[in-house]
């Protein structure tokens, strides 16, 4: 695996959302704890959390597959995280998932917290080259979470799985994000945390990639190697035409 810098330079970036620009899993722990104690679940929220995290992620991998739709995981992941939880003493019956869900989904959609200088690389990226963003998240909760960041001048286009209908990996999607950057693809990089999406997805797709991850971070086995590895964002500078002062 390479590593910056190396001094390869892209006339355009295509960008994933969540951990990659949005602090996702802070967004995540704080929305399933408002949701959890408006109906009266108030146990061990770091261990439910932890939980939850992990059923979340299996059921991301099966859509990522195609085994399921977003609107089955929805309800699937409540379903089966309150299967697990013991039913607060003043409830009479557990909550409908679905509803939980839903509200779930309007708690999530308000928090568009930002990683450590997100915004401020995109104000440099977009004043050099092009940027798509792409992200397989639910498309109600990232147009609000886009809109109230802010970061949405920043991009050429944005493309949602939901709404385009194709989600990454299938290099399709990613095959939309080069047409509307009109660039060709040895010129665009692709920069995600998630290989067995972001990485996969755009190596499938031709392109270059960057995986942003913890400098701890093991990279998983059986996915398409990386073509750089980066763990602070600014490091995106070093692959931009010129010298940005």
């Amino acid at each position: 695996m390479k590593k910056t810098p190396v001094r390869k330079t892209y006339s355009a970036l295509i960008i994933d959302a969540d951990n990659t620009l949005f602090d996702f899993n802070r967004a995540e722990k704080a929305a399933l704890r408002e949701t959890l104690k408006a109906n009266g679940y108030n146990g061990s929220p770091e261990d439910t959390y932890l939980l939850y995290h992990s059923i979340n992620d299996s059921l991301w991998k099966l859509f990522e597959q195609g085994e399921i739709s977003q609107e089955e995981l929805r309800t699937m992941r409540f379903r089966r995280l309150l299967d697990t939880l013991p039913l607060p003493n003043h409830i009479a019956r557990q909550p409908d998932p679905r509803e939980i869900g839903d509200q779930y989904i309007d708690s999530l959609s308000e928090k568009g917290f930002l990683l450590p200088h997100a915004l401020y690389l995109l104000r440099m990226l977009s004043s050099k080259v092009p940027l798509v963003l792409l992200s397989n998240g639910i498309a109600c909760v990232q147009r609000r979470r886009i809109a109230r960041s802010g970061i949405a001048e920043y991009f050429q286009d944005i493309l949602i799985s939901g709404e385009v209908g194709i989600s990454k990996p299938d290099p399709a999607i990613f095959d939309l994000a080069i047409r509307a950057l009109d660039c060709a693809p040895d010129r665009i990089l692709c920069v995600g945390d998630s290989p067995s999406s972001d990485i996969r997805g755009g190596s499938s797709a031709g392109l270059d990639t960057c995986w942003f991850a913890p400098p701890e971070a093991v990279y998983p086995t059986g996915e398409p190697q990386p073509t750089y590895r980066i763990s602070d964002l600014r490091r995106l500078l070093d692959f931009l035409p010129g010298r940005i002062e």
